[in-house]
């Protein structure tokens, strides 16, 4: 699961995830990307630190390092403080820059997240989606 929160002022985008992560939650985010697309662009910080259980097999995390990052001139951040969430974050960083794509930026708390982008959490609404 997950809620998406956005700062139009700075346009940073802050996706929670909490209990379980599942392929379906990337689909998701994947079919919302699609719909956005022509749109603003936006830095995106993906927070795992909600995240208690996960569902995803390597084969899939592999798959999605060979796809391109929505927003080819803004910088993507990985809150990740779980062990084993941080090995498969590590994992698709590694296609990323193998394809030649700037790979994330793993960090440990959200804070760390805000403080690079200049941002706080005050600043983020949640997204309406239409």
């Amino acid at each position: 699961m997950f809620d998406i929160g956005v700062c139009e002022a700075k346009q940073v985008v802050l996706i929670r995830f909490s209990g379980e992560l599942t392929e379906s939650d990337f689909t998701g985010l994947d079919r919302m990307a699609g719909n956005a697309r022509g749109r603003a662009e936006f830095d995106c910080i993906f927070d795992f630190t909600a995240v208690e259980r996960l569902d995803l097999a390597t084969a899939f995390i592999a798959k999605r390092g060979e796809l391109p990052q929505a927003f080819e001139d803004r910088e993507r951040i990985y809150v990740v403080p779980q062990d084993d969430l941080k090995l498969l974050t590590k994992l698709y960083a590694a296609y990323q820059a193998a394809k030649g794509w700037r790979p994330p930026t793993i960090m440990a708390t959200l804070d760390e997240a805000l403080a690079r982008l200049g941002v706080a959490r005050a600043d983020f609404r949640p997204l309406v989606i239409d």
